[in-house]
C-alpha cells in the first residue's frame, strides 16, 4: 500500500481514492471510501486492456457473476461501472487475514470456532450453489476470516479472469488436498463436490494439516481418490459430520442445506469475536485500527504532497487481507502487502495446486524477464526475481506474498538468509524479510553496484561483487557477523560466481589478464588456496575465450561442484572432498542455469526456449553418467530444484510474459504454470 501518486485519480466514480492497494498486469487497485464513508477496494482496468473486447466481455461476466452471489458470507460488490473510459469494480473490505493465515501464525482453531468456520462455509455455498455456480477451488486461502464470520472468495469468478496455475491440459482439478474425487477421476462435479471440499477446509483449521497430507500433487490425489482421511485431530461432535462430507461418492455426502440445518440445532458463540480464538480476534482488532488510521491520514492531500519517498516508504501504511477478495479475483499479476504474510511468510497449507481452472485469460503474473527463482530452507514458498524485485511465491496454489520492498538487481536464497544487491549496498535479510546486516563501499563517493551475490546456507557469509564504474571489478568475500573478509581487484567482468553452501569453498570464473587464460577458480574460503582449476582456452585462438558463456553450480553439500563451458560444449563435475573428476557430460553452446538435485544423484542444464527449439534441456544421472533426458524434456532456463525433491522449476522467458513451469522430478512432465 502505498500514496497516490501524480498520476493516480482523486476520485473513481462517486468515491474518493485514498491510496493504492496494488498494481499488475490487468490494472491497479485502490483503496478508496464511498460516499456512505464506507471503505472499499476498487479494481480499475489498465486502459490498453480496454482496446480488447474479450477481455472486456470476461470482466463483465465476472462483475455481473460476483453480483449473482449475495449472502453475508461471501464479500459483496459494491458498485462497478462496466462503460467507464476505464472499466472499474469496487468490492467491500474485509479486515481479517485468510484462514491459512490465521491458522499459520496463532494455530488450528478450537471446537467452538470450527462450528462457527463450519456453519459460515455451508452457508457460503447455500449463496453460491443457489445462483446456479459451483465453487470448485474452496479451500482456505480461499477464505478470509472476519469477525461476522467466515468469508468465501473466488466462487467460480476469479478464475475467470485468473489463469494463474495450471495443468498441462488446462484440466481443473482445483488444489489437490481439498479437491473431490470425482475432479480427480475426470467425472461430473456437482455442489457436492464443493462440499468434499469444505469437509477439508474445516479439517485443516481442526488439525493445521490437510485431510489427506502433504507431498507431491500426485501422492495427495492418489490419496484423496482412495485413501482414508486423517480426522484423529478433528473434535469429536464434528468428526462424524466431516467423515460424511469426505465420501467417495458424492450421493453419500450431505449438502449444504442439511449441515447448515444440523449445526444450527447446537448453541453456537455469540456475534462479533465470540467465535475468534482471542489472537485472532485480537489481530484484526489491531489491522482495523491501523488501517482506520492511515486512511484518516490519507484523506490529507496536503500530507500526501509534502512526503518525501523516503518518508513514504517509512511510513506503516498496513491493510488486512480485507483486500484480498477483489485482489484474488483480480489475478496474481496484483502485488498486495498484508502484514501478517510479513511476520510469517514461510509455510502454507495448501498442497501443490494443479490448476486454478481455466487457461490463461488474464493479467500476467510477470512483465518483465524472470531472473532467477530460488526456494527457502523450508520449500513451501519459491522466491522469484523480476523486474529488480524479490517475491515469495506460495508455488502450489499459485499466489504472491508479500515482496521485498528494496530493489535488487542482484540476489540470492539459501537456507533462511536472503542477499539483495542494489547500487552499492548488499542487504541480507530473513525469510520473515527483518534485515540481518548490510554492506555499503568504504568509499561514499565511489560510484558502484554489486553485480552478483552468492552466499553460504548456514554460514555467516557473502561472496559478491561490486562493480566500478569504470569497468573494473572488486570480489569479495564478506562475513557479516564478523564484518570482515578477504577482497580482490578483477580487471574485467566477473561473469560467474558462487559459494558453496557450507561456505567452505568459492568458484569464480575470471576473465583473461596479466598474461593468463580466462577460467574458473576453485578456492577454499579460509586461506583461499586454489583446489580446482578450469582454463577456458582453446589453443587454436588468437586470443583467450570469454567466460560469458560459463555456468557454475556447487552441490548442496558442497563437496561437488559443477562448470558448464559453452564454448567446447561440455559439463563436467568434479568431487572437491577427493579431488577427483567425476563425470564429463556433452553439453550445449548456449545454457541457462545449473543445478543439483537435492540428493545429488542428478544434474540439471537449462536451456533457453529459442536455442532448444521449444524442446531439450539435459538431466544426468552421476552415478551411471547416463543422460536421463532427451531434447523433448522440457528444461528451460533457471531450472531450480525443490530441497526435499518435490518439484522442479524451470523459467520460459521466450512469451511476452514470463512463464513458471513446474515438472514432476521422476518423469519431467509439466504438472502446471504460474503465469
Amino acid at each position: 500500500m502505498r500514496p497516490l501518486g501524480p498520476a493516480d485519480p482523486d476520485h473513481i466514480g462517486p468515491h474518493r481514492v485514498l491510496a493504492v492497494l496494488g498494481a499488475g498486469g490487468m490494472g491497479k487497485v485502490y483503496l478508496a471510501r464511498t460516499p456512505r464513508q464506507q471503505l472499499t477496494a476498487i479494481k480499475v482496468i489498465h486502459r490498453d486492456l480496454v482496446e480488447d473486447p474479450s477481455f472486456l466481455s470476461r470482466f463483465g461476466r465476472e462483475v455481473r457473476t460476483a453480483q449473482m452471489v449475495r449472502g453475508p458470507f461471501t464479500p459483496a460488490i459494491l458498485a462497478a461501472d462496466l462503460e467507464a473510459s476505464t472499466p472499474w469494480m469496487a468490492t467491500e473490505y474485509v479486515p481479517g487475514p485468510t484462514l491459512s493465515e490465521a491458522v499459520r501464525a496463532n494455530g488450528p482453531f478450537p471446537e467452538e470456532s470450527l462450528r462457527v468456520l463450519t456453519l459460515g462455509l455451508a452457508r457460503a455455498l447455500q449463496a453460491i450453489h443457489t445462483a446456479g455456480l459451483m465453487h470448485r477451488d474452496l479451500k482456505p486461502g480461499n477464505v478470509l476470516i472476519s469477525p461476522r464470520g467466515p468469508q468465501v472468495i473466488d466462487f467460480g469468478i476469479a478464475r475467470a479472469v485468473e489463469g494463474t496455475v495450471l495443468t498441462k491440459t488446462g484440466e481443473a482439478f482445483g488444489t489437490p488436498a481439498y479437491t473431490s474425487p470425482e475432479a480427480i477421476l475426470g467425472q461430473p462435479q456437482s455442489p457436492a463436490s464443493d462440499v468434499f471440499s469444505l469437509a477439508g477446509v474445516v479439517v485443516f483449521a481442526a488439525t493445521g494439516e490437510p485431510p489427506f497430507g502433504r507431498g507431491r500433487a500426485a501422492e495427495v490425489l492418489t490419496r484423496v481418490a482412495g485413501g482414508e482421511p486423517r480426522l484423529e485431530g478433528v473434535p469429536a461432535s464434528l468428526r462424524p459430520l466431516l467423515d460424511r462430507c469426505l465420501a467417495k461418492a458424492p450421493e453419500e455426502r450431505p449438502t449444504s442445506d442439511q449441515i447448515v440445518h444440523e449445526l444450527s440445532a447446537g448453541p453456537l458463540p455469540s456475534a462479533e469475536h465470540g467465535w475468534l480464538p482471542a489472537q485472532v480476534g485480537q489481530e484484526i482488532d489491531h489491522h482495523r485500527r491501523e488501517l482506520q488510521r492511515v486512511a484518516t491520514t490519507a484523506e490529507s492531500p496536503r500530507l500526501q504532497a509534502s512526503s518525501t519517498t523516503h518518508g513514504r516508504r517509512r511510513t506503516a501504511l498496513i491493510i488486512g487481507a480485507a483486500t484480498a477478495a477483489l485482489l484474488l479475483a483480480a489475478g496474481t499479476g496484483i502485488a498486495l502487502l498484508r502484514p501478517w504474510e510479513a511476520e510469517e511468510a514461510t509455510d502454507q497449507a495448501a498442497e501443490g495446486d494443479v490448476s486454478s481452472g481455466t487457461p490463461d485469460d488474464s493479467g500476467p503474473a510477470f512483465t518483465d524477464t524472470v531472473q532467477g527463482t530460488y526456494f527457502g530452507a523450508d520449500g513451501d514458498l519459491l522466491y522469484v526475481h523480476s523486474e529488480d524485485r524479490l517475491t515469495p511465491w506460495d508455488w502450489r496454489e499459485g499466489e504472491p506474498q508479500q515482496a521485498f520492498e528494496s530493489p535488487m538487481s542482484a540476489v540470492d536464497v539459501k537456507g533462511d538468509r536472503v542477499a539483495g544487491g542494489h547500487e552499492g549496498l548488499l542487504t541480507i535479510w530473513n525469510l520473515e524479510q527483518n534485515e540481518i546486516a548490510s554492506y555499503t563501499p568504504d568509499d561514499p563517493d565511489r560510484s558502484s553496484y554489486i553485480d552478483g551475490v552468492s552466499i553460504a546456507s548456514d554460514q555467516p557469509v557473502a561472496l559478491f561483487t561490486e562493480r566500478g564504474s569504470e569497468g573494473d571489478t572488486t570480489l569479495r568475500l564478506w562475513n557479516w557477523e564478523t564484518d570482515e573478509g578477504w577482497e580482490e581487484e578483477v580487471p574485467g567482468q566477473v561473469a560467474a560466481m558462487s559459494l558453496s553452501p557450507d561456505a567452505a569453498h568459492l568458484a569464480v570464473a575470471l576473465p583473461s589478464y596479466d598474461d593468463s587464460h580466462a577460467r574458473v577458480e576453485v578456492r577454499e574460503t579460509d586461506g583461499l588456496e586454489q583446489v580446482h582449476e578450469v582454463v577456458h582456452d582453446d589453443p587454436g585462438a588468437e586470443e583467450s575465450l570469454s567466460v560469458n558463456n560459463l555456468e557454475i553450480a556447487f552441490s548442496p553439500s558442497g563437496d561437488l561442484i559443477a562448470i558448464s563451458s559453452g564454448h567446447f560444449e561440455t559439463t563436467t563435475v568434479h568431487d572437491l572432498v577427493q579431488d577427483e573428476p567425476v563425470a564429463e557430460f556433452e553439453s550445449s553452446y548456449s545454457s541457462e542455469g545449473l543445478e543439483f538435485t537435492h540428493d545429488e544423484s542428478r544434474l540439471l542444464l537449462g536451456v533457453s526456449p529459442n536455442q532448444a527449439l521449444r524442446s531439450g534441456g539435459y538431466q544426468w544421472d552421476l552415478e551411471s553418467g547416463e543422460e536421463l533426458t532427451s531434447t523433448t524434456t522440457l528444461i528451460y532456463e533457471n531450472p531450480t530444484a525443490h530441497p526435499a525433491g518435490e518439484t522442479i522449476v524451470i523459467t520460459d522467458n521466450t512469451p511476452r510474459s514470463p512463464v513458471l513451469i513446474f515438472l514432476d522430478p521422476e518423469t519431467l512432465q509439466n504438472t502446471h504454470e504460474i503465469r
